[in-house]
């Protein structure tokens, strides 16, 4: 039955585009970075290199799971269902 429904991930990434601003929830960390999810279901890597301007060592120095930022595609990967995303572009002014 699934099979039979469209894939969720490719409906969304038809509808964004690379470098758009997107409003995000943090519902992850891991050491080498910060998951949100961008779309019911959908979620998208902030790599540890785009959580801020200054180096970092650990995602919890700058976001915690539950909070809102905004985020940049930075990379559309349809065939490994992966979007890569970056806090850095999303704001105008260094963290």
């Amino acid at each position: 039955m699934k099979a039979t429904q469209p894939d969720p991930f490719q409906a969304f990434t038809v509808t964004i585009a690379v470098e758009q601003k997107l409003p995000d929830q943090v519902t992850n960390l891991v050491t080498f970075g910060a998951f949100v999810q961008v779309a019911d279901g959908i979620e998208g890597l902030v790599h540890l290199r785009e959580l801020a301007w200054t180096p970092v060592k650990t995602p919890s120095d700058i976001v915690q799971v539950g909070d809102k930022v905004t985020v940049v595609d930075t990379e559309i990967d349809r065939e490994r269902r992966r979007l890569a995303l970056s806090r850095r572009q999303g704001s105008s002014a260094g963290v």
